[in-house]
């Protein structure tokens, strides 16, 4: 017998994935990567997988400690995307200055990135006026948080944080698009710049990633109204994707 729990994961999957393909919906289909990191790096429909630097793989996620995340590349990602990454950092205030690597857009070769900073987030460029910062500390020892990017066609670059908007800025200076060889993207990994002025301190930490979602748009995209409905679509995707372990874990 379907117990009601059950149903009601059905159902809010269901609408999470409606909000998401409502969203992106488009003359040229966005592209969708699911990675659940139960067991395995591989997307969950058989795209690209995930690279690990040393890490961790369990049963529910990736385990990493400093310097030891992973990478993706071959998405398409560029200058247009929504990056969703559940994960926590096991100390906040772990680094030597407090910051700790999330995202690197341009493979491995700036300090500019988003970051943890004593647990507020933080877009630094070094080629940018202003390194905008969440109002105060969005991420905790320990706890699982959602956090969601996003950058449109105009180059607006938004963060998110449990569904809650930490900042959403102007990328005058394009800091944001992934400039790698096949739009490699890098998490939890410091940079070989920092790494080479400093090395043995390290601007990353420990923590453990719960899953990722990437969403790639190559061409038409989403009007700047619906980016709002995102954090929405994700949240609820992420919900489903966890009550679905439980039930296996407990099978």
């Amino acid at each position: 017998m379907i117990s009601i729990l059950t149903i009601l994961v059905r159902i809010l999957a269901c609408i999470a994935v409606l909000v998401i393909s409502a969203v992106v919906k488009s003359p040229a289909q966005a592209a969708a990567f699911f990675y659940n990191l139960n067991g395995s790096l591989a997307e969950n429909n058989g795209g690209p997988s995930l690279v690990p630097y040393g890490g961790t793989l369990g049963p529910t996620g990736y385990s990493f400690g400093p310097n030891t995340g992973l990478s993706l590349s071959r998405t398409g990602a560029f200058d247009v995307y929504s990056i969703d990454i559940r994960f926590y950092f096991d100390s906040v205030n772990a680094s030597f200055n407090g910051y700790q690597r999330i995202l690197d857009f341009e493979n491995r070769t700036s300090d500019t990135g988003l970051y943890s900073l004593n647990g507020s987030l933080v877009l630094f460029g070094s080629s940018s006026p202003i390194s905008p910062i969440s109002a105060g500390q969005v991420f905790t020892d320990g706890t699982l948080a959602d956090l969601l990017v996003m950058r449109d066609a105009t180059g607006q670059f938004s963060a998110y944080v449990n569904g809650i908007l930490a900042f959403s800025i102007p990328d005058l200076n394009s800091i944001t698009t992934f400039s790698g060889p096949n739009s490699i993207m890098y998490f939890f990994v410091d940079d070989f710049q920092s790494l080479a002025t400093h090395p043995t301190q390290l601007e990353a930490g420990s923590g453990f990633i719960d899953s990722i979602t990437v969403q790639v748009f190559p061409s038409a995209v989403p009007e700047s109204s619906t980016w709002a409905m995102m954090p929405l679509g994700f949240a609820g995707l992420g919900f489903a994707f966890r009550q679905s372990r439980r039930r296996v874990s407990f099978a």
